[in-house]
């Protein structure tokens, strides 16, 4: 039953995509309030700062409709969001070194959520050194690897969706995911 709505739930949206190509502005409205929330939590796992990412989603929606009539036909209109903000993202950090402090800030930056005020006093150290080893050995990993454990992990996407995401194949993505948790279990 879940998958016959996940799937219709794609079909609207696909709709709504082509009704955007055409100059309906509610197909954008639609587009927008559905994917909001994933656009920014997902900029802000690249980039440490909430006001650029909203300004970037903000010109995302307003490059979508100036040009909607030019907009290229996609399968899966999140992925293409994604792709929008992160090309807007890495266009602002345009070599390795400014890649490495976006990604650096934000894992100072990073607020991890524990299960309950009762179990806070409990597992603070632990979590703390495994917070510490875990930004530590984050950092040590090169761009590429970093992207890809993002993806994997905390946007949770598929494989394939990575590859298309970052515009590499299949294999590349196994190899550097294969990489990036092996440097991981090394830093443990």
């Amino acid at each position: 039953m879940k998958s016959l709505a996940s799937s219709q739930d794609t079909i609207d949206e696909l709709n709504c995509w082509n009704k955007l190509k055409e100059g309906e502005r509610p197909a954008l409205e639609f587009i927008y309030r559905k994917h909001i929330n994933d656009l920014f939590n997902f900029g802000c796992s690249l980039l440490p700062d909430p006001d650029q990412v909203r300004d970037f989603i903000q010109e995302i929606f307003i490059d979508l409709w100036k040009y909607h009539a030019n907009l290229q036909s996609t399968d899966n209109v999140k992925l293409y969001l994604f792709k929008c903000l992160s090309n807007k993202i890495y266009s602002l950090a345009k070599d390795e070194a400014k890649r490495k402090a976006i990604f650096e800030g934000h894992l100072e930056q990073m607020d991890y959520v524990l299960d309950s005020p009762e179990n806070q006093l409990i597992k603070m150290k632990r979590d703390e050194d495994l917070r510490a080893k875990l930004s530590n050995a984050l950092v040590g990993l090169p761009m590429r690897q970093k992207e890809v454990i993002n993806y994997l992990f905390f946007e949770q996407l598929s494989y394939e969706q990575t590859s298309k995401q970052m515009n590499i194949n299949l294999k590349s993505v196994y190899t550097l995911a294969w990489k990036a948790i092996s440097s991981l279990k090394k830093s443990f």
